[in-house]
């Protein structure tokens, strides 16, 4: 039996049921009226309807069962031929009611048990015909009898198997159209992300996820519709709200602001900050908030594409940690060992030996570097010089100096050196901004993984570099870091300009 009965089981098992209560109706108002109240009509009576409501009190599960099953079945025979045999034999209105075991097992048991039961109530009734007083077993009806228990089990136990094959049929053809929706689900999905990817490449490739722009745009925007005196637009990021557009004076004192979210749903995703001395109306209020209804998607966009980036970057991160360390990281060191055993094998041969010993040095040294690289791609995502430069750049986008960045960078460096390179150039910006009078500073270079070379530039009025500011330790401060990652600082200045550079993982 199936942990769950079929829609037809259910169906006929109700229908059984039913034509048990009608067969013992059948079978006691007969009764009743031919032979009248007896002990044996009450008796009868008694017997089938105990057995009906026991019967059909038990859960489907244990009438259905095999053990189960056959026993409820040879009950319902003895107690359908102890009311025959209690009222009028092969005549007794309860005949009808000694079909049901025959029905019941043959339709939820199959042809053999049905057989079997129907050969049980004819074997039975063959008895009792044949110990009644009239005797003889040449009685038409006898014979009648034991054909229709045959036929019963010979038809339900047919009717059985066809509803079974219809059940594994429809269950296949459900099976095989749910395999087709799941196929067709999946390929909708896949061209789905195609779709998604596309789009995303496109806006990668336009100034719609260039915060930079949209910010600046978003303030040309605002300008034209409200007054403001000053003004600017932050994004968020991990690391807090990042500024990447300004207007005005940041820090002059005016009586009025107005900050307003940049939120896509429940997400904040920046905020936009205007002052002025006059108060800001609530018309004026609405037009800000409407002007920045696609800022905020744009923000959205381009923190979602930043998400979607930083964690396929983990992934190939991970991905080539383990590789180097279940793969790369074994073949050397099993290398190293084949070394060590050549040189026991060969110290008789000394300029060989030498020679193995050389390259067990250099196969040690490489084992080192690949599990420095394994720690390097396990540990926190790396600094992006790159995008260093880019934030410094969209600070005080408005004001002089105005700095542009030509920084080449194919990967970046470890935590280790990015922490330091980046206050590097942090702290070179800030001093041509305040000290150099520059129209123009450029951070330019390459950086590739733990080798770069970054120079910050202005074309300011220089400085006297032998000249000691006291209270002033940037220099200082930059050159200690860049001992730190082994690193070299250069400081060239002269009335055209002023350019530092910083060298790191050259030989």
């Amino acid at each position: 039996m199936f942990a769950t009965a079929p829609v037809w089981e259910n169906r006929f098992d109700r229908i059984a049921n039913i034509l048990q209560w009608m067969a013992l109706v059948f079978g006691a108002f007969f009764a009743f009226l031919l032979d009248g109240a007896t002990l044996g009509t009450a008796t009868a009576f008694t017997v089938t309807a105990l057995y009906i409501v026991v019967f059909q009190s038990l859960p489907m599960r244990v009438r259905h069962g095999v053990w189960s099953g056959e026993v409820l079945a040879v009950t319902g025979v003895a107690a359908a031929m102890l009311a025959i045999g209690f009222t009028r034999d092969i005549e007794s209105p309860y005949l009808l009611f000694s079909i049901t075991p025959v029905l019941y097992s043959a339709a939820f048991a199959g042809w053999r048990r049905g057989i079997e039961t129907a050969l049980l109530a004819s074997g039975v009734l063959i008895a009792i015909r044949s110990l009644s007083t009239d005797g003889g077993l040449l009685g038409g009806s006898l014979w009648a009898w034991v054909a229709i228990y045959l036929l019963i089990a010979v038809t339900f136990s047919f009717a059985r198997h066809l509803l079974l094959e219809a059940s594994e049929t429809n269950a296949a053809l459900l099976a095989a159209s749910a395999a087709d929706r799941e196929q067709l689900d999946r390929l909708d999905r896949l061209d789905a992300s195609n779709k998604l990817l596309s789009a995303l490449s496109e806006l990668a490739d336009g100034t719609e996820l260039n915060p930079v722009r949209v910010g600046g745009a978003a303030l040309a925007h605002l300008g034209s519709a409200v007054e403001f005196a000053s003004g600017h637009v932050a994004i968020d990021s991990t690391d807090g709200p990042v500024v990447v557009a300004e207007h005005g004076d940041r820090d002059a004192d005016l009586a009025s602001t107005l900050t307003s979210p940049l939120t896509v749903g429940a997400r904040d995703v920046g905020y936009v900050v205007l002052t002025r001395a006059d108060a800001f109306d609530p018309e004026e209020v609405s037009d800000v908030e409407e002007i920045l209804t696609p800022v905020a998607l744009a923000f959205a966009n381009i923190l979602l594409l930043q998400d979607i980036a930083h964690r396929a970057i983990q992934e190939e991160r991970t991905r080539l940690a383990r590789e180097l360390h279940d793969e790369i990281g074994p073949s050397l060191a099993s290398l190293g060992l084949s070394l060590d055993m050549a040189i026991l094998q060969n110290t008789a041969n000394p300029e060989l030996a030498n020679q193995l010993e050389g390259l067990r040095s250099g196969v040690t040294n490489l084992v080192e570097e690949v599990r420095g690289s394994v720690a390097e791609l396990r540990d926190t995502e790396p600094i992006s010089l790159h995008e260093q430069a880019v934030l410094l750049s969209a600070e005080d986008a408005d004001e002089l100096p105005k700095v542009t960045t030509a920084l080449r960078e194919n990967r970046p460096p470890s935590m280790r050196i990015g922490a330091e390179i980046a206050s590097i150039m942090s702290e070179a910006v800030r001093n041509a901004r305040r000290h150099s009078g520059a129209h123009i500073v450029t951070i330019a270079g390459y950086v590739n993984h733990d080798d770069g070379e970054v120079s910050i530039t202005d074309d300011g009025e220089g400085f006297d570099l032998k000249r000691h500011f006291k209270g002033h330790y940037g220099l200082i401060g930059m050159q200690e870091r860049a001992a730190k990652v082994d690193g070299k600082l250069d400081v060239h200045s002269s009335p055209t300009g002023t350019t530092v550079t910083v060298r790191w993982g050259h030989p």
